[in-house]
């Protein structure tokens, strides 16, 4: 790889480096992750908040959560490709040895894999997912067509309605 394009990317890496580290400093500075949502976290009682308030706050902050996680493995994916810059072997896949071309080191500066080597360690990394995907995945397209599929929205009320209703719970039991 010749100097010029070396230092555009190394510049393009600094660029991104600077962006996530300033991700970071809001997600965790004054107001961020480390500070209470609002004053009614510091109560000694949640009497008087309505528990729709409390599930925004959580969802607000695991949101925060999930992109300070994502944010951080970006920067480590720039500090794994600098240290490639200072051995010589930047813009070689890490997976299979051949060059990565020059479109996808532009797009993605961070990269050190081409796109099969990726897609292979995604895969690998796919297998962390929760056990219904696996599941879903098995079913078969033909076992699914084999779904009776004449239950109607009618049937599905008197065999719901056998159970009890709100007029009249337990009454049909």
């Amino acid at each position: 790889m010749d100097q010029a394009r070396l230092q555009n990317l190394q510049k393009l890496l600094e660029q991104e480096r600077k962006e996530l580290l300033a991700v970071i400093e809001r997600l965790t500075g004054p107001g961020g992750l480390e500070s209470p949502v609002d004053e009614a976290d510091r109560e000694l009682s949640a009497y008087d908040n309505h528990p729709a308030d409390y599930g925004s706050q959580m969802y607000e902050r695991s949101k925060d959560l999930g992109l300070l996680q994502e944010a951080r493995r970006q920067l480590l994916e720039i500090e794994e490709a600098k240290q490639a810059i200072m051995a010589g072997s930047y813009g070689i896949c890490q997976g299979c040895g051949r060059p990565i071309p020059d479109e996808r080191l532009l797009a993605l500066p961070a990269t050190v894999f081409c796109v099969e080597c990726k897609k292979t360690q995604e895969k690998l990394e796919d297998r962390d997912r929760p056990v219904e995907e696996e599941t879903m995945r098995r079913l078969e397209p033909a076992a699914a067509s084999r779904v009776d599929y004449s239950f109607d929205g009618d049937e599905a009320w008197e065999e719901v309605a056998r159970h009890g209703t709100s007029n009249s719970p337990g009454e049909d039991l």
